[in-house]
């Protein structure tokens, strides 16, 4: 009888390295960035972060400190990715007397750089939604998080507003754009990003009982088209704009 034929173990595939000396905290951030975005806050440690980066553990210790002062880096990293519009003296434009202060104010340019800053929030949380959990861990050594409240306050008093209205419509801005950016970072994990993202789910709709759910059956394919992200967003902010600032 013959014997079948043995065959060596299978060695597990070795981890792919870094090559030496090419270590930096700009690859650590980045590694770190991505392990957050794919992964989330909870999947993050030291060791998922060398293992991404293909090191040692301690080898990324050779960079940072630890775990804190690279998410202190990272929430840096991202809040600096978005576009504040010029000061135009913000924290003095509000008030009548000041050369900043529009005698006749028009909301049109304001409204312009308001809409702006909210596109590049919700871009921002929209890609990173883990930056919203990285807030919430403690303060933030930089000023990038405090200066767009600050710029976005500064112009919707450039606008006319007066500082109740101001402060209610910064908050209602804000409430608006990180909902809409947790909205759409869900439904990318779910896969409603994806080309037939908006197919699955009219088909969804179109097939509940239409005796019980008369309008979504019917509005099923109008529904489908309104996920698609940014636009959708920036139609809501219009609409949010237009009732805070007027029609521009």
């Amino acid at each position: 009888m013959t014997k079948p034929p043995v065959h060596p173990p299978t060695r597990p595939t070795p981890r792919r390295r870094t090559p030496r000396n090419t270590l930096n905290r700009e690859r650590v951030l980045d590694a770190a960035v991505s392990l957050l975005d794919h992964e989330g806050p909870d999947a993050f440690t030291m060791r998922a972060l060398a293992e991404r980066l293909g090191v040692g553990t301690m080898a990324v210790y050779t960079h940072f400190t630890g775990k804190d002062e690279i998410i202190d880096a990272v929430r840096e990293r991202l809040l600096a990715e978005i576009a504040l519009p010029a000061a135009e003296h913000a924290e003095h434009a509000g008030h009548p007397g000041h050369p900043g202060h529009p005698e006749h104010p028009g909301p049109a340019e304001p409204r312009r750089a308001v809409r702006a800053l909210c596109r590049s929030v919700y871009r921002l949380l929209a890609d990173h939604p883990s930056v919203l959990h990285l807030l919430t861990r403690g303060p933030v050594r930089g000023d990038e998080g405090t200066a767009v409240v600050d710029r976005l306050l500064g112009l919707l008093l450039r606008s006319g507003m007066d500082r109740s209205a101001a402060a209610r419509a910064e908050t209602a801005l804000m409430q608006y754009t990180v909902g809409a950016a947790l909205w759409t970072a869900s439904g990318r994990r779910r896969g409603l990003a994806h080309q037939n993202g908006g197919e699955r789910l009219r088909t969804r709709f179109a097939g509940l009982p239409a005796d019980r759910f008369p309008h979504l059956v019917d509005l099923a394919p109008e529904l489908a088209s309104a996920q698609d992200g940014l636009r959708q967003y920036e139609h809501g902010l219009d609409a949010l704009l237009d009732g805070l600032l007027g029609a521009g």
